[in-house]
């Protein structure tokens, strides 16, 4: 099947000190944190004729045909923010920093592909918290009375080559860096606050939902262990332990019910136990889980990343539907799981031709960062 290319501009979005954050807050917290930040910003994204393309934890891609209507939205969206975060609390406030790109991109398993979309990478790294950069391919075609920009650099072509990258100049008010006109041209938009309650209600139902097929899982399991068709019980009475060997029998679902036990205790934090939380859900394909415990382990112990934990990282380098966006991050993850990394990542570079590419990169990386450290 062919795969159309289209030309468009895209937006990307993410929030400063997520990791920080997600890694001290319950998952409860985290989720009503991502519910309120896509409450704030979807409805601007819309409003400007956006369409959100992916969405994985503080991370927002979106695709808009207009470049006039793709700055605006950004400044909208900033605007949006700094006028919420002026009457909140600390620990609700939200600041990203946003990029936007133009260019022929491929769109395949819901997710676009292409230079367009790695310039767009390049760029969202050099921003700051509530800062809006575009490329020149951006500027050049867009309204140029709508908004002022400064160059603030360049970023390199891919092959050889350079673009400018500017930067959207703000304005003195901190509730309105961007002057407010391009959120005033949205008119009302929806309660926020109304939002995160219905979503935090459709996601409770559904975890419900979700724990009672789990712990339907568990009863056929039990049984299964009463037949004497299950993991012996030579692994004690650990959650942990029990999870290990049903990851080792390839039961991933059986082993996150084990886990399910520490959710109430001190432990569900600690790094091994995040580990073995995302190589289960790895298993079951669940990428943005996965990648969220993967990171929050290495934040607390670099080293806790195992063969299998490496293993898994190297599978989602390689995965087509894992998002784009994502990738320097998942990059960033794998160089800091340590020395061992490097013959695991190695290994995984030999084993898998399509990945090759990308773990070789991982491996330049820490090599790296081993030199910077001598």
């Amino acid at each position: 099947m062919k795969r159309a290319e289209q030309n468009l501009v895209l937006l990307l979005s993410d929030m400063k000190g997520f990791t920080a954050r997600t890694s001290g807050q319950t998952r409860e917290e985290n989720a009503r944190m991502l519910a309120l930040h896509d409450a704030l910003l979807l409805p601007v994204v819309r409003g400007y004729r956006g369409r959100k393309v992916k969405g994985l934890g503080d991370a927002l891609l979106a695709a808009f045909d207009s470049p006039t209507d793709a700055v605006l939205c950004a400044m909208a969206m900033q605007d949006r923010l700094a006028a919420w975060n002026s009457k909140a609390q600390p620990g609700e406030r939200i600041e990203i920093r946003i990029a936007l790109n133009q260019g022929e991109v491929r769109r395949s398993r819901g997710d676009l592909h292409g230079e367009a979309v790695q310039l767009a990478l390049e760029a969202e790294a050099r921003a700051e918290a509530g800062e809006v950069l575009l490329t020149d391919a951006v500027y050049l075609s867009m309204n140029k009375t709508e908004a002022a920009t400064e160059v603030v650099g360049e970023v390199l072509l891919h092959g050889s080559g350079r673009i400018r990258l500017r930067r959207a100049v703000r304005g003195a008010d901190p509730r309105a860096p961007y002057g407010g006109r391009a959120l005033a041209r949205l008119g009302r938009l929806p309660n926020p606050a109304r939002a995160v309650r219905l979503r935090m209600a459709t996601e409770s139902a559904l975890d419900f939902a979700r724990k009672r097929i789990v712990w339907a899982a568990a009863a056929l399991l039990l049984i299964a262990a009463a037949a004497g068709e299950h993991v012996s019980s030579g692994t004690g009475n650990d959650p942990l332990d029990r999870a290990e060997a049903l990851l080792e029998s390839r039961e991933p679902l059986a082993a996150l019910v084990e886990l399910d036990r520490l959710a109430d205790s001190p432990r569900a934090q600690d790094a091994e136990v995040q580990v073995v939380r995302g190589k289960a859900e790895h298993a079951l394909g669940q990428l943005g889980p996965a990648f969220a415990d993967f990171a929050a382990a290495v934040k607390q112990d670099p080293r806790a990343l195992d063969e299998g934990a490496i293993s898994a990282l190297a599978d989602l380098l390689d995965a087509e539907a894992f998002p784009a966006v994502w990738r320097p991050a998942m990059r960033r993850l794998a160089v800091a799981g340590g020395s061992e990394a490097e013959a695991l990542l190695a290994r995984a570079a030999e084993a898998r031709a399509c990945g090759s590419v990308e773990a070789r990169d991982v491996l330049r990386r820490r090599q790296t960062a081993k030199m910077a450290e001598r």
